[in-house]
């Protein structure tokens, strides 16, 4: 007859292995069960961040049709104005700011142009591919010659108001117009915020250093 003792001791050696054995299902159907209210819990939560997307991105092209039509209208304003003084032979505005000017809206009115047909197909299409796909060549180099559109666009920001300040101060009485006060006071705006965009992300700047030391 083997002793009380040597039965508890077989029994204990015993029960781990059979609580081994049954550990990998009860893990198993812990896993599923957690994953199961992952799913529950992530897919409201995605499907929301797409419709967010989707809003911020509808947000921001109302914005940019505005914003284009706006641009539009001054600056073709603004070349009928420099066409003006072509005309009537206005010398006390001749300079080569004046033609740096009036060839940069030979070039950028057009590119304006497009990005309000592109803006304006991608809002009543509801068609969003347009502007965030990458695999379109051909808007791969509009892309790029946008850039370069807008890198003489910052010139020209500049040039504009130091043009029409001149005209100003010499009192320059054959360029008067309120096409020039507008196009003057536009680019001012712009020229603040690029400005004020410039002052934010040097601000930002010692808080991201902090943030990637931390």
């Amino acid at each position: 007859m083997p002793s009380k003792k040597s039965v508890k001791a077989s029994q204990r050696k015993s029960s781990p292995k059979s609580s081994k054995s049954r550990s990998p299902q009860t893990m198993n159907n812990f896993d599923v069960e957690n994953f199961q209210q992952k799913i529950k819990m992530t897919t409201p939560l995605s499907l929301n961040n797409r419709e967010e997307t989707y809003s911020s991105l509808k947000n921001g092209i109302v914005l940019n049709i505005i914003g284009g039509i706006v641009a539009i209208i001054i600056n073709v304003n603004a070349l009928v104005w420099l066409n003006k003084l072509e005309t009537i032979k206005c010398e006390c505005s001749g300079h080569w700011m004046r033609e740096y000017i009036k060839y940069y809206l030979y070039v950028a009115i057009p590119v304006f142009i497009i990005n309000l047909i592109i803006y304006l197909y991608a809002f009543a299409a509801n068609d969003y591919s347009v502007l965030l796909s990458n695999n379109n060549p051909v808007m791969s180099i509009y892309r790029g010659f946008v850039g370069i559109v807008s890198l003489f666009g910052f010139v020209n920001i500049f040039i504009a108001i130091i043009f029409i300040n001149k005209l100003k101060e010499i009192n320059c009485e054959c360029s008067e117009d309120i096409k020039r006060e507008v196009y003057w006071i536009y680019n001012i705006i712009l020229a603040s915020i690029i400005l004020l965009v410039i002052i934010f992300m040097l601000i930002s700047i010692p808080f991201v250093i902090m943030g990637m030391k931390k």
